[in-house]
């Protein structure tokens, strides 16, 4: 399943780089994608496990970066 969410609060583009990396070591995710400049993260996971996945995608980038928040669309 490939979702897109919007991704607020990060400083830069090498700061989206870098927890689009932490994001795909997630245990179950497929792809992660960041786009900076769009303000779009887009996740693709298999659907058995996407709530998991995105639960935990939220709590990385929370502590990523203060005020990062991935927003359900």
């Amino acid at each position: 399943m490939i979702k897109k969410f919007k991704i607020e609060g990060l400083d830069c583009a090498n700061c989206a780089r870098e927890l689009e990396d932490k994001l795909n070591k997630i245990n179950g995710m497929n792809k992660c994608k960041i786009s900076f400049i769009m303000e779009k993260i887009t996740l693709d996971v298999n659907d058995e496990i996407f709530n998991k996945v995105l639960a935990e995608a939220k709590k990385i980038a929370k502590n990523f970066e203060d005020g990062v928040v991935i927003v359900d669309e």
